[in-house]
């Protein structure tokens, strides 16, 4: 993950980048979402940004802030530009555990949708858009491309719960 700016007519936008190679394919995608002209944004609306996009939707708070903090130093900018994401990782940290978390069981309707959105999907998502969304995110969190063990973990269990579930319930592909 890096920031990346680009500059028209005077002005600077500032992006957050995730870059993934094509595995043995000579291509590499660039997945960006748009943080505006400023970095000064709020919790809400930190949290809304990398929400509404689904490359994004499953990055942790905290590693955005870490690399947005590496950034800041780097350029010489104000750590005070970064409030409102130290802010939105803190309210991600104390929020409320949802029903069910306590006791470590989940309702498995609701675990399917968590589930599914942890691969950037909509509830009613098909057996190949699951199949497409996790070939997807496998390039980009697989350890052997630099990903992060756990969190590749998560996805297979992810993926196996999900196509678990569609045979069950005779979904074809």
């Amino acid at each position: 993950m890096f920031v990346k700016t680009k500059e028209r007519a005077g002005r600077t936008t500032y992006y957050l980048s995730i870059a993934e190679s094509g595995g043995s394919s000579w291509k590499a995608v660039e997945y960006s979402v748009c943080l505006g002209e400023t970095l000064d944004l709020g919790a809400a609306r930190w949290a809304e940004i990398l929400r509404h996009s689904p490359e994004f939707r499953s990055v942790l708070l905290a590693d955005v802030l870490e690399v947005m903090e590496t950034y800041v130093r780097e350029r010489g900018l104000r750590l005070e530009m970064l409030a409102g994401l130290r802010e939105a990782v803190q309210a991600s940290k104390r929020r409320k555990p949802r029903r069910g978390e306590l006791s470590g069981r989940r309702e498995p309707e609701s675990q399917r949708v968590e589930t599914l959105r942890l691969l950037g999907l909509q509830p009613g998502s098909s057996h190949r858009e699951i199949e497409k969304a996790f070939r997807k995110a496998a390039r980009r969190l697989h350890p052997d491309v630099g990903g992060d063990p756990a969190k590749f973990r998560a996805l297979m269990d992810a993926r196996n719960f999900l196509l678990g579930r569609a045979e069950r319930s005779g979904e074809n592909r």
